[in-house]
């Protein structure tokens, strides 16, 4: 927008100049003046105002507040608790628990331990 009135305003500016009246003919004869209004000449005004159309163009160009690009907002990521690993699309989680201690008591007696491992799958967390 302000390029454009920028453009606008310096393109005035060259019209404006061939748009002075090259006639020195007046109703008033020829020692009055047909360009002027109270004195000033129509050119002058036209580039005085053309001239204040560039001026309020670059003062606005120039005050303009230049803000800080935004940074992208991180995507969360899935994640598993712990050291359980992420496979496919869920967690699987591994424990080994349930020891359980047999003794025997008769003629013969023996101590026998089992242990059981545990799989489990679970959705991850978003992080």
């Amino acid at each position: 927008m302000k390029k454009t009135l920028l453009a606008i305003s310096a393109a005035l500016a060259l019209a404006s100049a061939g748009a002075v009246a090259q006639s020195t003919d007046s109703a008033a004869g020829t020692s009055a003046s047909a360009g002027t209004i109270g004195g000033i000449a129509t050119g002058t005004i036209v580039a005085g105002a053309v001239a204040a159309g560039v001026l309020a163009a670059v003062v606005s160009n120039s005050s303009g507040v230049t803000l800080p690009p935004v940074p992208p907002t991180p995507q969360p990521q899935p994640g598993c608790d712990g050291a359980d690993p992420l496979v496919g699309s869920v967690c699987v989680g591994t424990t080994v628990t349930n020891t359980v201690t047999l003794t025997g008591t008769g003629t013969a007696t023996g101590t026998t331990t089992a242990t059981a491992t545990t799989t489990f799958t679970y959705a991850p967390t978003l992080r």
